[in-house]
């Protein structure tokens, strides 16, 4: 069976009753590429609730600032997943000389903003990587 036949249990927040719930996904497991952000029918209230990322940790349903944040960078496309940013090769040494066998290298953006300042911040920073929302058929 192939990967993108493989049915996985994905999260899904509904930025509206502040929940989370998971939900199976044909080929969830390569979530590491960029991927439309599916958006489901929230089991709750009926409202949309969007994937994000098996990183994601919910904050307290009553800490309306932090959900806001969360909402604010969802509906920004970056719904959590891990970002990578390309080094550039100069980074390791002498510029025309790289680590041998190196032909690229990636860092890992992090952690994601707490405030919707550096929210903003952060969406302008990395909107290149946003990825696209899409309706799902579940």
């Amino acid at each position: 069976m192939d990967d993108a036949d493989y049915e996985h249990l994905t999260k899904f927040a509904c930025l509206d009753c502040r929940r989370v719930f998971k939900r199976p996904m044909k080929g969830a497991a390569k979530l590491d590429t960029p991927t439309p952000i599916e958006v489901r029918t929230c089991p709750a209230c009926g409202s949309d609730a969007y994937l994000v990322s098996s990183d994601f940790r919910a904050p307290p349903r009553r800490d309306e600032k932090a959900w806001e944040v969360v909402a604010y960078l969802t509906r920004a496309g970056l719904p959590y997943f891990r970002i990578f940013e390309e080094v550039p090769l100069s980074a390791f040494g002498h510029p025309s000389v790289r680590p041998k066998g190196l032909l690229s290298a990636r860092v890992k953006v992090g952690p994601y903003p707490e405030t919707m300042e550096e929210a903003r911040a952060f969406v302008e920073r990395h909107r290149d990587k946003a990825m696209p929302i899409v309706r799902g058929n579940r």
